[in-house]
Parts: C-alpha cells; structure tokens; sequence
C-alpha cells in the first residue's frame, strides 16, 4: 500500500486520468446491461470491467498495475543472480538450486516478462509465480522460477532480449539442471522470446528445454494483420491502442536493423521443416485478445512442423488472461493454472 501510494502521490493527475477513464467505461458498460438486456453479450461484465480497468492504466498509469519498480522485495522471495552480462531472480530465493533438488521433483520455469519489450521488470510477477509454485506442491512438484531481467528495447534492440534469456539458460545447465527439468516459460513479448530462444539452441550445439508454456504469444513483427486493415480485437482487449502502439514496440525491438518478416525475429516466417526439433508448446491465449490470431497461427505451424504442442483459446478473455489477475473467473484461473502445472508434469521427468 506503501509503494502505490507513491505511485498515487508522484504521477496525481495521471492518477486523475486514469480514475475517470475507468470509471467513465465501468459505468457505460453496466448501463449497457441495465438497459440493453437483450443485446448480444461475448464477455461478462467481470472482463468488461477489468478491460476499463487494465485499459485506463495502460493509457494514463501503467506502473499502477504491478506497483513497477519493485522495491523492498526480500531475498527470500526473490534472490538476485547472473553476472556482468546477464541478471535474474530465483524464486523463491531461500535455498539454491542444489538445495532445492533434495527436496523433491524439482524444476526450473525460465521466465520473461512481457511488456512489448519496451516495460516490465522481472520480479513484477512474483504473486503469480508464488501461486504456481503452490499448485505444483500438490502434485509433487518442487517448481522454481528464474526470471530474466533483460535488457528492454529502449535501451537495446534485438538479440539483447535473446542473448539475455539464452545466459540464463546457460546459467542453469551450468549449476547441473538437467535439460528435461527445464521449462521455457514467458507471456506476451516473454513468450516470443522463449521460442525466439529455442529455435536459436541448434546453432549453439545447446539442447532443447523439456517443454514451454507461452502465454498470449506476441509474435507478428511483420505487422501483417495491421497492414491489412488493422486488429480489430484492439476493441475487445484492453490493449486498445494496439493499432498504433503495436507498430511502435516492434520497431524499437527491431532497431531498424531486421526486417519483421525474418526468420529471427519472426518465428511465423519460418518453415514447417525448419522446427521439428523444437521442445513441446503448450499455448494459451484469450479469445477476445490482440494477439490471439499470433497464437493460433503459431499453433497451426506446430502442427505442420510436427511439433507437439496444445492450444487453449478462453472464451471471451483478454491478453495474459491466463497469468491468473484477481480479475479473471475463479474458475477460469483454476482451469489455467492446472492445466499449466499439467503440461509441465506431463513433459518433465
């Protein structure tokens, strides 16, 4: 409460801003429902209003959703690694990796944040990772989080992002985590990242991880879908300047020096028989998101490539959906979170 009022006390009329753009759409979309009661409904009123919500603060007061920077984080929760090339966090940071082990089935999710690769920081999820780590407790599963602060494309352009994800990597086979208790994990610009960062491992003579989970994977850097005639998801997500914004980021990440339709930096342009090596892909993503076409696409290529993989779309949800915010359906997040803690089960051994 501390640090948001910080936030509150250091950005007030932003905070101004962002109070009447969500309360201004709460209450449009509940006079919708009030007096439009035959009128066709996609979302619940539960989305509709985290939507206002996510999407005020993405316009006025970003930092106000995951309290950025995180300050007074003890060591315990998250423990500071790497070197003067790379930076992460263990979580949780009270024992080593070689402590963990002894207690039980233990693997490792290497994680990116999202954020366009413009935001974020890699302890902005703590409170998400700490709930998976209970789910996976109940099935015998000793999980442990690394979380990659990379360098974000307003300092860097790409492969910084990679390089960075792809030290971590390295720093894990070095402390002797074998390759299948490993799993590449990452939401929006984090899961295009983890599978920029696999199908990069056969030119490193490095093996693949056991499996990956890619949450809302945002992928299309050649910006196909806004070429022709833009997202029209922009309007059911709460990324709304999508159309405008999107273009932005991947320029900086590009740097001006790849085009978006290549290979690198865009796994949607390469060949079915250029990724039969690539470790299991499950994908989930929100059906009323902007980057939901991404997923499906990726998921399509995974198929022709003979990759195994599993596609989750979730009726009606937004981008992330499936990180487990106070603002998805109980239900919903259960469903998620089991089925992630599944797939790792299921590809680990």
């Amino acid at each position: 409460m501390v640090h948001l009022a910080r936030i509150i006390a250091g950005h007030p009329l932003q905070f101004l801003k962002f109070c009447y753009s969500f309360l201004t759409q709460s209450l449009l979309d509940l006079a919708e429902r009030i007096f439009l009661p035959h009128y066709p409904v996609y979302q619940s009123l539960r989305t509709r209003i985290a939507r206002a919500y996510l999407a005020a603060a993405a316009i006025h007061l970003p930092d106000i959703v995951h309290r950025l920077p995180v300050t007074a984080c003890p060591s315990g929760r998250a423990r500071k690694v790497g070197d003067a090339h790379w930076k992460g966090y263990v979580v949780p940071g009270s024992h080593t990796l070689q402590e963990q082990e002894s207690r039980g089935k233990l693997v490792v999710a290497l994680y990116a944040h999202g954020g366009g690769y413009v935001r974020g920081e890699a302890r902005q999820y703590l409170n998400y990772m700490e709930r998976w780590i209970s789910v996976a407790v109940n099935r015998g599963i000793d999980l442990v989080f690394l979380s990659v602060e990379y360098p974000l494309s307003t300092e860097a352009a790409h492969p910084a992002q990679r390089d960075s994800f792809l030290a971590g990597y390295r720093y894990l086979l070095d402390q002797g985590m074998p390759t299948n208790r490993v799993v590449f994990m990452g939401d929006s610009a984090g899961a295009a990242m983890s599978i920029l960062s696999a199908t990069e491992l056969p030119a490193l003579n490095l093996p693949q991880p056991a499996c990956s989970v890619l949450i809302s994977p945002w992928l299309d850097t050649s910006l196909s879908l806004y070429a022709a005639g833009g997202n029209p998801l922009s309007t059911t997500d709460y990324v709304n300047t999508a159309n405008t914004s999107v273009p932005l980021m991947f320029g900086l990440f590009l740097g001006g020096k790849k085009d978006g339709s290549d290979p690198d930096v865009n796994p949607l342009c390469r060949k079915p028989n250029e990724m039969h090596f690539l470790n299991p892909q499950l994908i989930l993503t929100g059906g009323a998101e902007m980057a939901m076409w991404d997923g499906r696409r990726w998921a399509h290529l995974c198929g022709e490539a003979g990759v195994s993989h599993e596609l989750v779309v979730e009726w009606g949800q937004l981008h992330i959906y499936a990180m487990g915010s106070k603002w998805v359906e109980r239900r919903v997040r259960e469903k998620t979170e089991e089925r992630i803690i599944s797939w790792i089960d299921e590809w680990t051994s």
